[in-house]
């Protein structure tokens, strides 16, 4: 089995300078990091991992901890931290449960990106104590060395609501996620507001996010007979299940109840009526905080950017 020594000596060079060059230091002159580079591949010899990490200190891999990997959401803010990371020779770790846990405690990762409710406080807190930066998505969390990046939930859909009481509506329902989300009580509480401004009661719908749920919401309000003139859905998914339910009961949407979500996902360009939403970039969400944690890993201010979020109005209102 090949070994360093073998490397520097056909490359001729001192074996600190090889593990410079193999290591993607630096202070190495570009054409003598190629040719040690290509006499490497060429024993088919690569750097120990764990020998490097005692050297560096670090691993160059960083943590994303997800609660799921269903839902498109997760998907696009996956992409973006994988395009920002890749770009900056990081590779990406994607974890959910409690193999999360044990990466932070073992601190197997130089930095972390939580979009995960249930790691506890407690092990983000003490894998961030180390030096660790760790920037949490959708959650509140104070401490040394950890970023929060939140989308303004409450404040967006508060302003749709408002548009949409000054469309006329008055009759207006909530088809919500899971009540642990913390996305969705803050969009909730958006919802809230603008109704109590203006003195109106609404009705609560459970959901949990999905597509199943918001159908079966459907169906069971066709049911009761009591459907309101507005249901906002606490995301896009669940909303599309909404419209499938209610359109297979023959009401008309917009004409008898009028639908809106949140996310802005693809498949709410297709579905008919096209669905109103409030549209976040995911992508450019996780890119954001990509590059951020990445100025951190090099020792440089991070550009902290709050998501952006729009109103899109289409068919279904």
């Amino acid at each position: 089995m090949p070994t360093i020594k073998d490397v520097a000596k056909k490359a001729g060079v001192s074996i600190s300078t090889a593990s410079y060059a193999l290591n993607n230091q630096s202070n190495v002159h570009p054409e003598t990091k190629r040719k040690i580079l290509a006499i490497a591949k060429e024993l088919n010899y690569y750097p120990n991992a764990s020998a490097r990490n005692l050297k560096t200190k670090r691993t160059g891999n960083v943590g994303v901890f997800v609660y799921g990997f269903g839902g498109p959401v997760f998907s696009d803010v996956l992409e973006g931290i994988r395009q920002a990371l890749q770009a900056n020779d990081l590779n990406i770790i994607v974890s959910s449960g409690k193999a999360s846990s044990t990466l932070l405690k073992e601190r197997q990762i130089d930095g972390a990106i939580v979009f995960d409710g249930q790691l506890s406080d407690d092990t983000l807190l003490h894998y961030a104590s180390f030096g660790h930066p760790l920037f949490v998505l959708d959650r509140i969390l104070e401490g040394p060395n950890i970023y929060p990046s939140l989308i303004d939930n409450e404040g967006l859909v508060y302003r749709f609501i408002r548009e949409m009481l000054e469309k006329g509506y008055r009759d207006f329902g909530y088809l919500s996620g899971p009540t642990i989300a913390f996305n969705n009580n803050h969009r909730y509480d958006g919802f809230k507001q603008a109704l109590s401004e203006v003195g109106l009661p609404h009705t609560y719908i459970q959901g949990d996010f999905t597509i199943q749920s918001g159908y079966q919401a459907g169906i069971q309000l066709v049911h009761s007979k009591q459907i309101p003139r507005f249901i906002f859905c606490a995301n896009d998914e669940s909303a599309i299940g909404l419209i499938q339910a209610l359109k297979e009961n023959q009401i008309a949407i917009p004409d008898d109840v009028a639908v809106a979500g949140f996310d802005n996902i693809v498949l709410g360009s297709y579905v008919s009526p096209k669905l109103s939403t409030i549209g976040i970039d995911h992508i450019e969400w996780g890119k954001q905080v990509a590059n951020a944690l990445v100025d951190l890993l090099n020792d440089k201010t991070p550009d902290l950017q709050i998501p952006i979020g729009k109103i899109i109005l289409r068919d279904s209102t």
